[in-house]
Formats: structure tokens, sequence, C-alpha cells
């Protein structure tokens, strides 16, 4: 087994770096959108800045991250581990890829920026007067983000597979950035418009950060496509059900936009704020683990390891289960403070804040689903296999539009008895997609469980069970801990409300880990372990031998 302890302290080391530069992406972030709610509230500025990002977003997912998170990088390695001439093969593969992803985006967003007004009507049917007319002009500008993201993301392939992620690390911190100049700076001197230009900024930021990465490895641009070759047949026959797949996930968003425009003003902003705040977790820990073994799950393959593969895999998920399950009920429990403390300012008031909080409880309900689904569905992807992870997307995404159409609108029906409602309108958009999530996991498990031979059963269920009771029983801290703190600070000031979050996720978080030594679970250790003898020893700061991942 040494040689899967060997991947597996490889997958923590780059989830560490991964995860640190994703809690740092995530607080900036977040601070991005303290900016934008405390100078526009949750209303229809904020609503049609949202909605203005769908169409450009639809370009990039699908043109760019339909190839990249599917196929590219166990393409990429494959070819990396092969003796001889492997670096310069794949670096031409990548070249390729990047001029197809520029033929194809730089037209799409030209069109696009062409006819936005005939197609944000469409998807924003809510919306009219300046509200429509404004959604118009940022969707316009933003249109120009698919280029700088398209050639962004392909950088960020290669460096993946070269195990180097600093660049990669950084860039969404500086997306973030850019969107904060837009606002502080951009709107004082252009206007509005200014928001969108600020995205545009980001996507520079993006790019331009990961270029002297990519020097390093000798990447040099050529006016070359090798559209024939059996590496693109692949890669297309790769990618067409994955885009298939990202389109349906793209009907989520679409589906909030669509009902949410007609619903409340600012219902598509209180669910943004609340899946932006949920998404702190799954960026931190289920992303950054999942990117992490990314490589390393696809050297398996590569180098036909089977166990290795598996064990790889499970130990990976048991990880985030580790740390999502007790953020879960942290988040549930603290739902009202995080919102206060994070947007609970300026133009964003109370009202906003509960409309806000109730949404997340929802969101968060499925957060461990959410956290484990994209390592799963990466499984997949390294086995060259993305037809599986699409089929079951489109089931999901069936489960949550036709929930979504019902709960949505259903204010004042009633279900077992009067005294019981169903959550109605964004409230509903949010249970739909957290069911959606859960039947998401379910599936690809099942799936998984039947194709591996099993999923290291004993272990995730002894460990599932260990981390649960002792998530269980710091959520009882948690909860016990927040009324001591607000009888003697209160909770009409914002330090009463930041002490009384800070306290209470203080003091469960230390009861969970304390009992997760008394309990023994092997993920604590593997962590506290693996951090303090490793943690000069990052990936990103040399390239390593591929021979060494798993010797």
């Amino acid at each position: 087994m040494k040689h899967t302890n060997g991947a597996a302290n490889q997958v923590i080391s780059a989830a560490i770096i991964l995860g640190l530069s994703s809690l740092g992406s995530r607080f900036i972030g977040l601070i991005r959108e303290r900016v934008l709610t405390t100078t526009f509230g949750a209303g229809d500025t904020f609503d049609a800045f949202v909605a203005a990002f769908r169409l450009p977003d639809l370009i990039f997912n699908l043109v760019v991250v339909g190839a990249l998170s599917a196929a590219f990088i166990p393409l990429f390695t494959e070819k990396l581990v092969k003796a001889g001439s492997g670096k310069r093969q794949a670096n031409d593969f990548a070249i390729s890829v990047l001029n197809v992803v520029l033929l194809i985006v730089i037209p799409l967003s030209a069109l696009y920026a062409l006819a936005a007004p005939w197609i944000v009507p469409l998807i924003t049917p809510g919306f009219t007067g300046e509200k429509l007319t404004l959604t118009i002009q940022l969707s316009r500008i933003m249109a120009l983000q698919p280029i700088f993201l398209g050639i962004s993301f392909v950088f960020s392939g290669v460096l993946n597979s070269y195990k180097r992620f600093i660049a990669y690390a950084i860039a969404p911190i500086l997306y973030n950035v850019g969107i904060i100049i837009g606002v502080m700076y951009f709107v004082p001197l252009v206007g509005l418009a200014g928001l969108a230009w600020g995205v545009v900024l980001g996507g520079i930021l993006h790019m331009a950060v990961q270029v002297p990465s990519m020097l390093a490895v000798d990447f040099k641009w050529r006016p070359i496509i090798a559209w024939a070759s059996s590496d693109f047949t692949k890669l297309r026959r790769m990618i067409i059900p994955r885009v298939f797949g990202l389109a349906a996930q793209q009907v989520n968003l679409f589906m909030v936009t669509i009902l949410g425009s007609g619903l409340a003003a600012g219902s598509i902003s209180v669910f943004h704020l609340a899946n932006n705040i949920q998404s702190l977790p799954i960026g931190i820990f289920g992303l950054s683990f999942a990117q992490a073994a990314f490589p390393t799950l696809a050297e398996h393959v590569a180098r036909k390891q089977p166990l290795a593969f598996r064990h790889t895999l499970t130990k990976t998920f048991r990880y985030i289960l580790f740390l999502v399950i007790p953020t879960t009920i942290i988040f549930f429990l603290l739902r009202a403070q995080i919102v206060r403390v994070l947007f609970g300012d300026g133009a964003f008031d109370w009202e906003d804040t509960i409309f806000t909080f109730r949404t997340l409880a929802l969101l968060v309900s499925s957060l461990f689903a959410q956290a484990t689904i994209p390592l799963l569905t990466r499984a997949f992807y390294v086995r060259q296999d993305t037809r599986t992870p699409v089929i079951i997307s489109l089931i999901s995404i069936i489960v949550n539009i036709v929930l979504a159409l019902f709960l949505s609108p259903t204010c004042g029906r009633h279900i077992l008895g009067s005294w019981r409602e169903l959550p109605c309108g964004v409230e509903g958009l949010a249970l739909a997609f957290s069911i959606s999530a859960i039947v998401n996991l379910i599936l690809l498990l099942s799936v998984l469980h039947i194709q591996l031979d099993g999923f290291d059963d004993t272990q995730v269920l002894r460990s599932l069970a260990r981390i649960t009771v002792a998530a269980v029983i710091s959520g009882g801290v948690v909860q016990a801990l927040k009324y001591p703190v607000a009888y003697f600070l209160g909770t009409s000031t914002f330090i009463g409300v930041f002490m009384q979050l800070v306290v209470a996720s203080a003091g469960g978080l230390a009861v969970y880990l304390a009992l997760c030594m008394l309990f023994k679970c092997e993920e604590l250790h593997a962590l506290r372990r693996f951090i303090p003898k490793k943690a000069k020893l990052l990936p990103g700061t040399e390239t390593p031998r591929f021979g060494g991942l798993s010797e």
C-alpha cells in the first residue's frame, strides 16, 4: 500500500495549496459580494448583474469547460508519461486545443454581443424597462470574458497536468479583484457599465497570471491545429457527451434566472448570494480535493493501476466528507449570523437577510452531495467515460426542473395539513436544486460501486459513521454556545453577531476535532501528520518527475 499512500499524500499536498488559494479566492469573492450588496442591495441592479452572466457563461462552459474538464488533462497526461518526445507532443496537443478554442469562442462571443438585445429577454421574461436594458448592456460587454477565460483554462489544464498549482490557484483571486475594481472605480467613471468592465478585467488578470508558468514549461504558441490526429478524434468523442451534460447543468442556472425574473425583486440576487456562501466549503474542500486528485487518478489509469485508482478515489472521498459534514451543520445552525456578518450593511436590509438565510438553509442541506460530485465525475472522466456522468446529470436536471416548476410558485399551497407549507419562490428553487444534487450523488456512487467492484465500502462506512456522530455532537455545542454570547453581547450590533458566529463555530469545531481524535479518525490523522511534515514540499515549487507519483 506504499504507492497508494504516496499518491494520497500528493493529493493532500495539492489539495492544501488549492484549498488555501480557494479560501483566499472565496474570501475575496465574499468581499466582492459585500461591496455589491452594500452598494446596490438585493434589488434590480444586482439582479441584472447576475442575469447578465448567463449567456457569456454558457459560451465559456460549453466550449471550454466541456473540453478541458472531461478530456484534456487525461489525454495531455497520457502524452507526458511517454518517454522521449512526450513533452513536445503534449505541448503541441495543447497548442492545437487552444487554437480551436479561440476559433470557436471568438465568433460565438461576437455573435452574442450583436444578438443580445433579442436573446436576453428570452431568459429574463420578468425583466422590463430599465432593468432589462441594463441587463442587455452588461451582458454585451461581458461577451469578451469567455475569450480570456478560454485561453486561461487551457493554461490551467496544462499547469495542472505538470502539477504546477500556484499560478492556477492565484488566478481566481485576481478574477474577483478585477470585479471589485469594476464596482469601486469603473462604476463612478462610466456608470453601471463599469460592473461588466470589471468582469472583463477579471478575465484578463485570470489569464495573465498564468503566462509566466506556461513559459516555464516551454509552452510556445504556434499557428497549428492537429484536427485530423487520433488525439483530436478521441478528444471530440469525449467532448460531445460532456457538452450535452454541461448544457443540461446550465439549465439549473437558467431555471433560476427565468423563474426568478418573475418572482419578487431581488430573488435572483438572493439565490446568487446564498449559493456563493455555500460554495465556500465546496470550493475549499470539494473542488480542491477533486482537482488535486484528477492528475493522480489520470496517471493511475495511464499506468493501469486499478487498485491504486480505487484507493486514491475513496480516500479522497473520505477526506472531503471529513471536512464538509461538520461544515454543513455549522453553516445550517449559524446561517442567519453568516448572512448578516457578510452582507448586513448599507442597502442590504433585514428583509434581504431573512430572504437569503432561508434560501441558504435549503442549499446547504445538500452540501455533502455538491462537494463530492466533482470528485466522482472526474473518476469517470479519467477513465475516458464521459457518457455515464452526462446521463446521470441529465436525470438530476430533469428532477430539478420538475421540482422547480412545482415549488417556485407554490406560495399558499399546503401539504400535510393546514399548518405545513411547501417552500415557495426562490426557496422552492433552492429546495429543488438540493434534491437534484442528492439524486446525482446517489446515482454516481451506485454506478461507480458496480464499475470498480466496490468502493472500499467498509472503510467508507466506518469513517462516515464516526464523522457523522462527531459532527452531530459538535452541532449541539454550536447551538448551545449561541445563547450565552447573545445574552452578554446582544445581537443588535455587528460585534455581537460576529462574536456569536466566531465563538459558536470555534467551539463546535474544537469539539469535533477532539471527538475525531477520540474516535481515531484516520482522516484527521492523515491531515494532521501530513501538514507539518510536507508543508515545504507543496506541488508547484518545481515540476515533479511523473515516475514519482506512486512509487
